[in-house]
């Protein structure tokens, strides 16, 4: 255990000295103009080496101690029960409070996506009779009351002179 605190307090050192006293006098020498910015960016980056080592090693040591780890597996164990009884009477409450408030259930939303499905099929299949080139790619179709569906497709219309005289 005194290996592991005289690590800590190693790392700790070396933290102290590239914060409060390497990193400073680079930031002193450049701003004199007698240092270069790639000395000034080594300090920083010591700086932050060290601070990465100290908080490194100061994590392992707390996650050796046998006591965290239990007090850690406790406190987990706790939450997921308190999850589970949450949500145990969040669906107590709201199962009798969606039919009374009128939502759809979850099996009748899928009973519609079903429905919607099996239309959508019905309307985009092609009939027997229906005919595509190579270029193409529109689907035709007619619907129960006899209208011509047409899906994907260009209408063009030809001027007439009744167009010309309603737009003037």
């Amino acid at each position: 255990m005194s290996s592991k605190r005289s690590e800590v307090a190693q790392e700790l050192g070396k933290f102290l000295q590239a914060f409060w006293l390497e990193l400073p006098a680079a930031a002193a020498r450049n701003f004199a103009g007698n240092g270069g910015g790639e000395e000034l960016r080594d300090a920083g980056w010591k700086a932050y080496d060290a601070w990465i080592s100290l908080t490194n090693e100061a994590t392992n040591q707390l996650y050796e101690n046998p006591s965290l780890g239990s007090v850690a597996g406790r406190t987990m164990e706790t939450a997921l029960r308190i999850q589970q009884a949450g949500s145990a009477l969040a669906s107590a409450f709201f199962g009798n409070l969606w039919p009374a408030v009128g939502l759809p259930t979850r099996e009748e939303i899928e009973g519609l996506r079903t429905e919607i499905a099996a239309l959508r099929h019905e309307v985009t299949a092609p009939e027997s009779g229906h005919r595509t080139t190579a270029t193409d790619h529109r689907f035709v179709t007619r619907s129960a009351d006899g209208r011509k569906l047409v899906r994907h497709a260009t209408v063009t219309h030809a001027k007439t002179q009744d167009d010309e005289d309603a737009a003037a």
